[in-house]
């Protein structure tokens, strides 16, 4: 019964920015994941990733803690790559198409919502 109703202004913002954000990080992990597997390249991408994150941890807000703290794992996980190249591709390819599920979901409800306000 609730799909006769339109959807909230606010449900519809938060849903496509959701799917648009989390579909772009998706992908962004594929690139990244192929990235990493550069040698040189691969190490100082890695390197700068746990940098960041080291300095996001130390900022004030939640936000720029968590934010840190995705990024050292985004960094430790390229380190890993250098020991265990399978494991780290296989998991990151994971994450971003995870992620990229994740989007395309909330993208579809997005369009479903705009549908109910037309």
């Amino acid at each position: 019964m609730g799909d006769y109703y339109p959807a909230s202004q606010d449900d519809l913002r938060k849903q496509g920015t959701k799917g648009v954000m989390a579909a772009a990080g998706g992908v962004g992990l594929w690139v990244v994941s192929g990235l990493l597997n550069i040698p040189i390249l691969g190490w100082i991408i890695a390197g700068g990733l746990v940098v960041l994150g080291v300095t996001g941890v130390l900022g004030k807000t939640k936000t720029d803690k968590t934010t840190g703290g995705l990024m050292m794992a985004a960094g430790a996980a390229g380190i890993a790559a250098l020991v265990l190249p399978g494991l780290t591709n296989f998991l990151i390819g994971a994450g971003g198409l995870a992620l990229v599920a994740f989007g395309a979901w909330n993208i579809f409800k997005f369009v479903k919502g705009l549908k109910t306000r037309a």
